[in-house]
């Protein structure tokens, strides 16, 4: 199995859309798109050979970023997503090129490298601190 990365993506494109573009070029085990932040995807072909046709054909193409994924190392690994912090997993961070997190998650993206809740703690009111 071979894993392509999309970059450059359009917030609306939907894994419908990028399936349609890539199906073409062979056997498509999957299609991830990213959705917080948008921007970005992953398909996984069958065949070493399939992923490559369709990076030499897409890349360019609607602004598009079409490449092999940093985490692609063929044969297997790809069961089920993956997505765990456990050792095992071949998923490497984009800001830093390290396993075990995501570059949302990474220290050197800036703030104190843990994640933000996705709410406030507390809310102010909106004359709290005026005078």
């Amino acid at each position: 199995m071979s894993r392509v990365y999309v970059g450059n993506l359009d917030s609306r494109v939907s894994e419908r859309d990028l399936e349609d573009e890539f199906r073409v070029f062979g056997v498509i085990r999957s299609v991830w798109v990213a959705r917080r932040p948008p921007g970005y995807a992953f398909i996984d072909f069958d065949d070493y050979r399939d992923a490559q046709d369709a990076i030499r054909e897409l890349d360019g193409k609607n602004g598009w970023r079409v490449e092999l994924s940093h985490n692609s190392r063929g044969g297997g690994g790809g069961r089920g997503g993956g997505r765990g912090r456990s050792g095992g997993s071949d998923l490497k961070c984009y800001e830093c090129g390290e396993p075990g997190h995501f570059a949302r998650e990474c220290r050197l993206r800036g703030g104190s490298g843990r994640r933000r809740s996705r709410s406030p703690r507390y809310r102010r009111s909106p004359s709290y601190g005026r005078r």
